[in-house]
């Protein structure tokens, strides 16, 4: 009786009005149909209905008078409570069910930036696969540290200065690996596992950071000649540091931001919102802009070993952030564990753009306010 007392309710905030308004900063907001999504009809909705589960489970945990955070207006946790009911009743249906839930339920809305910018920066990233050991030997001698306790908000020691050994005596270091360039490549993707010698593994998760801004190191690679500027991406800056172990530090220390982990007794990786990600149905947004728990339509390319452009068309859930991942129109997609999400989120770099997918009651509020 619950639920059909709340279907008709929702109901009643549907609108035939197409809702277009700016955002608190350098963002706007212009709501579309359906039909504007390229592809919509024939993606798999059921995994992404699954991750935005995830996102109404942490939601029902925290206060409900809790602002959500990003540019779209003063929008409160509760406002996700009906929405994510409907969710839960619905989380174990088919694709085509999961798809008519996001069409009755929430509505699109294309961002840009104020300028009409709509277009912006799509990366990936994944869970790294390292090699280390409990101890320090001749083989694993480059430590993975958990937070320092005097850490604070200001920058703390640069990755040249802690490399060099500035924290090799406070006992911070929880395990050791065999090679610095995939620590390094640890230490952007945020999360990971570590095979032990004796075939176990153990996961670890982001900590805490620096606070030195990140900076890729592509570009220096290419002004220095290491790398043509064509052929610029994580697969082959990981190559070239493999390839150059003198010069990779000189590389590698370019970028002065560090993180700090920790170990995880999660069976998956968690990001920013504190929730599971799902490979390929997460994405990492910039917080300031844009709310976490939000499903996003994306539309990119990814591409090949070749550079071959493949099509990427498919609706994610806003559930992880980075320090690289800045702006109204940037997204950062999570493609999981493995050689082949390796692969495809180190090729990854393609100008794309989104749809906020956001519940009707919400547009309904906005509608009044705008």
């Amino acid at each position: 009786m619950r639920l059909f007392i709340l279907l008709l309710l929702l109901s009643s905030c549907f609108s035939s009005s197409k809702l277009s308004f700016n955002g608190k900063g350098n963002i706007s907001f212009k709501e579309v149909s359906y039909n504007d999504l390229e592809n919509w009809n024939e993606v798999n909705h059921q995994k992404a209905l699954q991750s935005f589960n995830h996102s109404c489970n942490k939601f029902a945990k925290m206060p409900q008078n809790k602002l959500v955070g990003g540019q779209i207006g003063s929008i409160f946790i509760k406002d996700f409570r009906d929405v994510c009911d409907i969710a839960d009743v619905v989380r174990a249906m088919d694709s085509k069910q999961a798809k008519n839930f996001f069409e009755n339920w929430f509505r699109p809305l294309k961002i840009a930036t104020r300028s009409g910018r709509s277009r912006g920066l799509f990366t990936g990233y994944y869970e790294a696969s390292l090699k280390g050991n409990v101890r320090k030997t001749d083989k694993y001698r480059h430590p993975i540290y958990k937070v320092p306790t005097d850490l604070t908000y200001e920058p703390y020691y640069s990755r040249q200065e802690i490399e060099s050994g500035v924290l090799s005596s406070k006992g911070l270091e929880i395990l050791y690996v065999d090679n610095i360039v995939d620590l390094f490549f640890l230490h952007i993707q945020g999360s990971g596992r570590v095979e032990l010698p004796d075939g176990s593994n153990v996961r670890i998760s982001y900590a805490g950071r620096n606070n030195h801004p990140y900076t890729s190191v592509g570009g220096y690679m290419v002004d220095k000649g290491y790398i043509s500027a064509d052929h610029v991406n994580a697969k082959t800056i990981m190559k070239w540091l493999n390839d150059n172990p003198i010069k990779a530090i000189e590389v590698m220390n370019q970028n002065a931001a560090y993180t700090f982990f920790e170990l995880s007794k999660n069976e998956y990786v968690v990001g920013a919102q504190n929730v599971p990600l799902t490979a390929m149905h997460s994405i990492a947004i910039d917080n300031d802009y844009i709310p976490y728990g939000l499903p996003i339509w994306v539309e990119t390319h990814l591409k090949d070993a070749n550079k071959n452009k493949v099509k990427f068309n498919n609706l994610l859930i806003a559930q992880d952030t980075g320090s690289a991942i800045r702006g109204a129109v940037r997204g950062d997609i999570f493609f999981g564990f493995g050689k082949v999400a390796q692969d495809n989120a180190s090729y990854m770099a393609s100008k794309g753009e989104y749809y906020l997918l956001i519940p009707v009651n919400i547009v309904d509020n906005l509608r009044k306010n705008n």
